[in-house]
């Protein structure tokens, strides 16, 4: 906290600065889509379903004209407003620590809001999404994932044959192959993965590769990293982690405001310099079928 400044004020000529570990960007935010024009207290994404199954056979010369019913549905986006609690730089601390830190508070200000940018996301693919009419003239309703788009845990983390049953899901789904697919998961998972029986060599190099960094890709899922702590618990006796897989357009995100941080001067603190940083956005899961749940259960 800028709060403790003067306790760590140098006594020698220093400017290196060591800023702690965290995750410095959405890792997210990449793979679903974003709204555009998304200007105001809630929108729609508009969903045109499946007409029929198949086409109906003539078997009349000159009839009537058959009508159908294209299912038409919406979800909705609804923005929330974000801050990061103002830091205050003092210009005494500038001279006393031989430097400027405000890019540093900026940059972890910024790295706060893309973690949130990401817990939006995971909300978004796992939680209800708000189905329906909205407003005067109606009331949404709220809809969780299906079941059918549920992998259990089985007592164990990720495996070879869960990822194998999520791709058969969404390929059951007719999910364009066309869409990039991704998984989130824990580093856990990935470890659980180079214990998988099943693996064959070539996987187990594959997965050794994801682990180092050198690849992204295993299995049609480009893979994505998160701590535990992005990824809520489904139970806590044992501990149960759901990772997602899902196709790019599964999940709308749509900022009214996108993240912006302000380094201002304070006249009312002794001219002390402000970084506040504020942000405001929503995600919603806009098609059930194009996202898969994988429960792990973590040792």
């Amino acid at each position: 906290m800028s709060v403790s400044i003067p306790n760590w004020m140098i006594q020698q000529f220093s400017a290196n600065v060591h800023e702690l570990s965290e995750q410095t960007m959405s890792k997210l935010l990449s793979a679903v889509e974003e709204e555009p024009d998304f200007g105001s207290e809630a929108k729609a994404v508009e969903r045109i379903g499946t007409t029929q199954d198949k086409p109906d056979q003539i078997t009349t010369r000159h009839g009537e004209t058959p009508v159908g019913n294209t299912e038409h549905s919406r979800r909705w986006i609804f923005p929330i407003d974000y801050d990061v609690p103002a830091d205050l730089i003092d210009n005494q601390d500038k001279v006393k620590l031989l430097i400027d830190p405000t890019s540093h508070y900026t940059r972890r200000h910024a790295n706060v809001m893309a973690r949130g940018i990401d817990d939006s996301i995971v909300g978004a693919l796992g939680g209800s999404a708000a189905q329906g009419q909205y407003g005067p003239n109606g009331q949404a309703t709220s809809v969780a994932l299906p079941a059918a788009q549920k992998i259990a845990s089985g007592s164990v983390g990720l495996t070879i044959a869960k990822l194998i049953e999520a791709r058969e899901i969404l390929d059951e789904n007719d999910v364009d192959e066309m869409w990039r697919r991704y998984i989130v998961c824990t580093p856990q998972q990935i470890s659980n993965l180079l214990e998988d029986e099943k693996l064959s060599s070539i996987d187990f190099n594959t997965v050794k590769a994801l682990v180092k960094g050198e690849i992204n890709e295993y299995m049609g899922f480009d893979f994505k990293r998160l701590s535990s702590a992005r990824l809520p618990l489904i139970s806590s006796g044992p501990a149960v982690r759901p990772n997602y897989v899902w196709a790019q357009p599964a999940v709308r995100i749509g900022f009214t405001i996108h993240p912006t941080t302000s380094v201002d001067k304070r006249p009312d603190l002794r001219n002390s310099m402000q970084v506040y940083t504020t942000g405001s956005w929503g995600s919603v899961r806009v098609e059930d079928e194009m996202v898969v749940e994988i429960a792990c259960e973590e040792a």
